[in-house]
Order: structure tokens, then C-alpha cells, then sequence
């Protein structure tokens, strides 16, 4: 890999958008809340000076893009974009018009930190793992054998929707017993204002938790309840050796890894109390950026690779 790429993270809260160079390393970085923008066409003039401002040499020529969306191979056009419902049927052409004088690569946003961080990070030395985002909303991205699965439709990953619950005590309007429903950072929100009313925030709710307030000890266990139930049932159904953990909420809230892990203990098979492992992403909170540039990176080298080899003749019989 040579050169520096262009990496663009656009989340249900924040897009950033950065200059990654080959060794992995976020050179410049450039932000904004994705709620500024009222349709797609203002969402991508913004990126696209955005790209400008980090770029300023001009020497970087390929982008990685990183959506919230399913994604596989063969997207054409953008479907089931629930943070983000001004994406929806915006095709992929349409997109890479914002950006005619780059190469633009595109993928699943926590696929490409499931990648980055399967290559380079916390789970490179095992052959299958998991990373789960646990930020606005909830995500995963699946790695079988070293490689990214995107299931038969690109829906692959997207546990956000795994119903763990028929509890009615949760207070997001997003209830339906989802796990994003009842442990994203929405939805952990959505708990501190029903408890403090309009000042509550997800820091409040944990800063109370820590002060020992009922109410937030209450919150907070429910969720190591439902989350760990999560855990339990992934590693029983998919049994990756390791769960990579990044987002807001985890990365600002260390300390739940260890509350998780023994609740999840309780809730599998008796060969796999001994087997249950979270770690934390080596990336921290700028994985997205780094791994839509590593997405670049990684994907540009491919192509070069296959031009190289299909100018060699095989002399093999």
C-alpha cells in the first residue's frame, strides 16, 4: 500500500471524514453532525468540501466510503438506511457524481472497522471475530476466515434488529424490543430524559450510575442484562473466537466489557463460560474514518495486484 487515501465515515450522529495515509495513521480529519443536513444533496456538497479541506495537496485520488446501510457487492441502490432516511433510494452512480476525480470505494460502516480491526487490531490474530458498535445505533460487522460476510442480501452483521426482549420497561419510542431499541445511545438517551427530564443526555445517565442514583443502577443493569443476552446468543449461534467492542458508549464506559462478559457467562453452554471474550477496539473512536481509508487502501492494492497478475503469462500446465 502506498500513498495516503481519503477515509469517509457517515454516521446516524457525525460524519468525519479523513486523510489516512498507508500506515494507517489519520493525517488530517475534518467534522460535522449529520442533523445539519436536510436531503442527500446538501449531506454530500458538505462531504465534498469536506474532501476538499483534508485534501488540500490533492494527493490522495481514492476514497472509502463507509454508510449505514446493508451493503454487498452488488448495491446499486440504497435501501433500509434507518439513521439516516434521507439516503434511502439514493443510488450508488448518484454518489460517486459528488466525487468524479476520485476513485470512491464503498462498504457497510462497521464492516470496514470489522476489517481494519480483523488486519491490524485487536482481533488480528484470530480467523473469526466480531465488531459491534454500540453508538447511535447498533451494528456489527462478521469475519469468517479472515474475510468480511455479507450474507446472500448485504444484511449480514445488522444485529441492531435481533429482538432480545418482550420487556415493556423501556422508554424509547423506538421500542419493539430490539437490542438497538433498548441499549443503543438512543435509547440510552431516550432513559436519562424520561429520568431527568430535558437535561437528560447518555453522560448524565452514567455519571448518576456512578453517583449510585437508583433509578441509573437500574437503567444500567437492564442493559448489561439485554446486551449480555446478545453476547450469549451470538456466540452460541456464530462462535467467533473474539468480540471487538468500539462506539461512544462502550468507549466512554470501559469498565461495562467486564459486567457483560460475566453476565454472558451465565447464559451459554457450560464449554463456553471459559470462552467468552470482549475486548476493545484499538482504534477508538476514529475506527470509522481509519477503516473507510483502510477500506481504500486495502481495495486499490487488490486491484493492482490482479492487473499485475493478469499481465503474467502462466507457463503452468
Amino acid at each position: 500500500m502506498s500513498g495516503s487515501v481519503i477515509g469517509i465515515d457517515i454516521g446516524g450522529t457525525n460524519i468525519r471524514v479523513g486523510l489516512v495515509d498507508e500506515n494507517l495513521h489519520l493525517i488530517r480529519k475534518a467534522t460535522a453532525l449529520t442533523s445539519n443536513f436536510q436531503n442527500a444533496d446538501e449531506l454530500f456538497r458538505h462531504i465534498k468540501k469536506m474532501t476538499e479541506k483534508v485534501n488540500e495537496t490533492k494527493g490522495a485520488s481514492k476514497i472509502g466510503l463507509a454508510l449505514p446501510i446493508p451493503w454487498h457487492k452488488e448495491t446499486e441502490c440504497i435501501f433500509d438506511a434507518t439513521n439516516i432516511p434521507c439516503l434511502e433510494g439514493l443510488t450508488i452512480k448518484e454518489i460517486e457524481s459528488y466525487f468524479p476525480e476520485y476513485e470512491v470505494y464503498f462498504e457497510n460502516d462497521v464492516n470496514v472497522v470489522a476489517i481494519l480491526e480483523s488486519d491490524h487490531g485487536a482481533s488480528k490474530e484470530f480467523k473469526e471475530s466480531m465488531y459491534i458498535t454500540i453508538s447511535t445505533g447498533i451494528g456489527s460487522g462478521i469475519i469468517y476466515n479472515k474475510e468480511i460476510v455479507h450474507g446472500a442480501h448485504g444484511y449480514a452483521g445488522e444485529i441492531g434488529s435481533m429482538i432480545i426482549s418482550d420487556s415493556k420497561k423501556n422508554h424509547s419510542t423506538l421500542y419493539d424490543g430490539t437490542l438497538e431499541s433498548l441499549c443503543s445511545g438512543y435509547a440510552l438517551e431516550m432513559e436519562s430524559k424520561h429520568l431527568y427530564d430535558v437535561d437528560g443526555t447518555t453522560q448524565l445517565l452514567f455519571e448518576k450510575y456512578q453517583q449510585g442514583d437508583k433509578k441509573a443502577l437500574e437503567v444500567i443493569n437492564v442493559w448489561v442484562e439485554h446486551f449480555s443476552s446478545a453476547i450469549a446468543s451470538l456466540i452460541q449461534t456464530l462462535d467467533p473466537s473474539v468480540f471487538v467492542v468500539g462506539g461512544a458508549v462502550i468507549y466512554n464506559n470501559q469498565w461495562l466489557i467486564e459486567k457483560v462478559i460475566e453476565s454472558a457467562k451465565q447464559k451459554v453452554l457450560e464449554n463456553l463460560k471459559d470462552k467468552v471474550k470482549i475486548v476493545l477496539s484499538v482504534f477508538g473512536l476514529d475506527a470509522g474514518v481509519i477503516g473507510a481509508g483502510y477500506l481504500a487502501l486495502k481495495n486499490s492494492k487488490e486491484n493492482d495486484d490482479h492487473e499485475k497478475n493478469e499481465g503474467v503469462v502462466n507457463w503452468s500446465r
